[in-house]
């Protein structure tokens, strides 16, 4: 497996015996020239049936995939819905493979034609048919139901069955990857969505996935079990029981007690601890982009000096290197990692130059910036820690007199996030192309209008370019220049510091067998077996 390989987010387990300096090994993924050693976990088969305990950051506080198209709120979705397609991401590359929908056919243009698998049931008996793709997509393209896949779907303009089994969409604008963004349109069965509201659906949703939901608490605890109206083949677990532990030393204490089988996000300083035990730990770069918001429509960071000023202030490398143990890859002033599509390599970051941002201060006659820093707690790994260390680089400003560090509790950090609350002059989020992995679905949040965590920044010619990307085919030397153009103005305006390309560290008991995770972030929950006894 070369580094590249690895690169791509494709998960590796590592047995924690075999581990000599977890820092190097991980260095050694993040681009190494040596060779690569890949230390598997014990082979011997585990048994289908198992109860599986998650431990988790977060638990979002609904099951609405409707707004889920990222980890970890994917974790919990999509093995529940049904979806139009699926990205495949489990392999090499990242592949629309059909979902709901058989096949598709691009009719002009502006026009998709969709035709549907002909033996799909919801659980309460409801076909999953053209009037249910209808019903969903009406649904979803509706403003007052806040759907945040509107987002990468709004460039539908009409949908409507052309019988049963086959839809067809027509766009208001050509959209060249359609069938991939419909890897994350969910389909609900109309009658019962709309018999009970979306709210309550959410609760306990309906799909055609290999698992339905047996209990919710929201916030703290679900229960998955085998859906037996799966369309995604038979799910090997018995149950999948996902327990929300936001602080991560307590998550590796619930590992260690054998409180739970497999844990996320597991922190720098938790690997240590796992190594003397009988634990696999498996890690990887994740399509997700750590970003801190810096635009706003009124206040001193309206001024795109006071921006840079802060974007040379941060020192990326020491950023990965110190607080992330040297995982992940040190953002390069674009939003699209270096391992996606429309990643351009004529794009390069801001140099930490701390005499240069000090200059771009006084120019701008700014001082005495007392500035609030918003941040998630246990849902972005090492997320605290990243936000004090970047406060910590910005207070060094001489223009700066104090960088306040706000951790938020998941729903308040969501409240913000769908910009239903205010936000502070910082607010920091991972930025994922889950689960498309293509860089038009990050470089789409900022044209105008947006309506998915909109930060008001607007930029006539930034709009025309992501115009002439959507209709360019993939592949193509005309999609790449719009890709290139794009960063750079992203770069030129600075709404945003893309900081890094966020890493993933899962750990297991070494009972656990059949774990895999997607570069998207998801894990396969419908392959896991346990060894008993």
């Amino acid at each position: 497996m070369s580094p590249k390989t690895e690169v791509l987010g494709r998960f590796r387990a590592l047995k924690v015996s075999a581990l000599v300096g977890v820092v190097a090994l991980l260095a050694t993924a993040c681009g190494s020239s040596n060779g690569d050693k890949k230390a598997e976990a014990d082979s011997s088969p585990g048994a289908a049936g198992a109860n599986i305990v998650v431990g988790v950051g977060a638990i979002n506080p609904d099951l609405d995939a409707f707004s889920a198209t990222s980890p970890p709120r994917s974790f919990y979705a999509y093995p529940v819905w049904s979806l139009l397609t699926r990205v495949d991401t489990l392999g090499e590359g990242a592949k629309v493979v059909p979902g709901v929908a058989e096949s598709w056919t691009r009719v002009n243009d502006l026009t998709w034609q969709f035709v549907l698998r002909k033996d799909l049931k919801f659980a309460n008996g409801e076909p999953v048919d053209a009037a249910a793709v209808v019903y969903s997509t009406k649904f979803m393209l509706d403003p007052k139901n806040e759907a945040s896949i509107r987002g990468k779907l709004g460039i539908i303009k009409q949908v409507e069955a052309v019988d049963d089994n086959t839809i067809r969409f027509t766009m208001s604008a050509p959209e060249a990857i359609l069938p991939r963004l419909l890897g994350a349109m969910p389909i609900v069965p109309p009658k019962e969505h709309a018999r009970v509201g979306a709210k309550a659906f959410n609760v306990k949703p309906i799909g055609t996935g290999a698992f339905m939901v047996e209990k919710f608490v929201p916030g703290k605890e679900l229960v998955l079990v085998p859906n037996p109206n799966s369309g995604q083949g038979k799910a090997l677990p018995a149950s999948i029981t996902f327990k929300a532990i936001p602080e991560d030393a307590a998550r590796v204490a619930a590992l260690r007690a054998g409180d739970v089988d497999i844990i996320t996000k597991v922190p720098i300083d938790g690997i240590k601890p796992l190594e003397s035990g009988a634990f696999t730990l498996y890690d990887a770069v994740e399509p997700r982009t750590y970003v801190v918001d810096l635009f706003t429509d009124s206040g001193p960071l309206t001024d795109v000096r006071v921006r840079r000023a802060i974007a040379q202030s941060l020192d990326l490398d020491a950023l990965v290197q110190g607080v992330m143990g040297g995982k992940g890859q040190v953002g390069q002033g674009q939003l699209a990692p270096s391992f996606m599509s429309g990643y351009c390599k004529d794009v390069t970051r801001y140099p930490y130059d701390l005499a240069a941002a000090n200059k771009l201060m006084a120019e701008a006659g700014v001082s005495g910036l007392k500035l609030k820093f918003q941040t998630s707690q246990g849902f972005i790994l090492n997320d605290t820690l990243l936000a004090q260390a970047i406060g910590e680089m910005v207070n060094k400003l001489d223009a700066v007199e104090s960088v306040e560090i706000a951790p938020m509790e998941f729903s308040n950090y969501l409240d913000v996030y769908y910009n239903r609350t205010e936000r502070a002059d910082f607010f920091a989020w991972g930025m994922s192309s889950s689960p498309f992995v293509d860089a038009s679905v990050q470089l789409e949040r900022l044209v105008s209008g947006y309506p998915q965590h909109n930060i008001g920044y607007s930029n006539p010619k930034y709009d025309e370019w992501f115009g002439k990307l959507r209709s360019a085919e993939e592949g193509t030397p005309e999609r790449q220049q719009a890709f290139c153009e794009l960063s750079k103005i992203y770069k030129e305006d600075v709404p945003s510091v893309a900081v890094m390309t966020m890493p993933d560290v899962w750990a297991s008991s070494d009972k656990i067998r059949g774990f895999k995770v997607d570069q998207a972030g998801n894990p396969a929950w419908e392959l896991i077996t346990k060894v008993t006894g």
